[in-house]
């Protein structure tokens, strides 16, 4: 789990990333991220739709999968605030493939300094 300041909770603040961010898209999600200068964290939220995922349970596990692969690498991730936003196709691809993926997004889109 995501310590607290890690956490993007506000309704205001996801419809704000979710709307100005910057987009990268992987197979699986849609990373959006927008940089703001007052931050001094990362501060992430995982949005998994119904229309998505049927069963709660099923969103709930994604949730965790990626917030699991976020939680070790949180200190070199670039302040700002992140929205994942889950695919239909994040359903049927394993946990681990998941976690690489997301790993793999950040290096790429260079918000994860290596």
């Amino acid at each position: 789990m995501l310590p607290k300041k890690h956490r993007l909770s506000k309704h205001a603040e996801v419809a704000k990333t979710t709307a100005r961010g910057r987009s990268f898209f992987s197979q699986s999600f849609i990373l959006k991220s927008l940089a703001l200068p007052k931050t001094e964290f990362a501060k992430f939220t995982v949005i998994v739709s119904t229309k998505a995922v049927k069963t709660a349970v099923a969103r709930n596990r994604l949730k965790r999968v990626i917030r699991q692969a976020i939680h070790p690498h949180i200190k070199q991730i670039k302040s700002g605030q992140y929205a994942i936003i889950i695919k239909r196709s994040a359903a049927t691809i394993t946990s681990k493939d998941l976690a690489v993926e997301v790993v793999e997004a950040l290096t790429k889109s260079k918000l994860l300094k290596v």
